[in-house]
């Protein structure tokens, strides 16, 4: 499949769901599509919007690159592919290892107000997902969600919310 063609337009959200449909029943296209996510251009980042579409509809084709996503966060400052990326990995269990660089990352996103707002939301999540794994660090992401609330956008404020009350439950 040639990605680069596909991509070199923005496709509409009807048009991914097809893409991502004929990658679900060629399986082989999902590695092209990775290794072209991978790459360093501009516009690359839709690769990783058409992976979020490919998850919608074969969840188990993305699940392999999970790990491979979660190293490539720490130093990815494209802030596009920082939210699929993070997207996916909030929509999954963390692997039982994960790096200190990783979760530390979603700290900095998390707090900065300069990251856009589904980043942090999707940081934040990742963060209450590890802290069901390492429960040390639930003081520490209420009292950051609590902190960022008041100046926190809608949605992050509902996000804030919901994630406060599973910690103190």
């Amino acid at each position: 499949m040639d990605f680069e063609a596909i991509l070199s337009t923005f496709p509409g959200k009807e048009a991914a769901m097809l893409i991502a449909k004929d990658i679900s029943k060629e399986p082989k296209y999902m590695t092209e599509l990775w290794e072209f996510a991978l790459r360093p251009e501009k516009n690359t980042w839709r690769a990783t919007w058409l992976m979020d579409k490919v998850y919608d509809e074969a969840p188990e084709l993305v699940r392999p690159y999970i790990s491979q996503m979660i190293e490539l966060i720490p130093n990815l400052e494209c802030q596009s592919k920082q939210r699929q990326l993070l997207k996916l990995i909030s929509s999954e269990p963390l692997p039982e290892t994960i790096s200190g660089d990783f979760i530390n990352r979603c700290f900095d996103l998390l707090i900065s107000n300069a990251t856009p707002v589904a980043v942090r939301v999707y940081a934040m999540q990742i963060l209450f997902n590890f802290s069901q794994q390492e429960p040390d660090i639930k003081n520490e992401l209420s009292l950051i969600i609590e902190e960022h609330m008041n100046e926190g956008t809608p949605g992050f404020k509902s996000r804030g919310k919901l994630i406060l009350r599973k910690l103190r439950a």
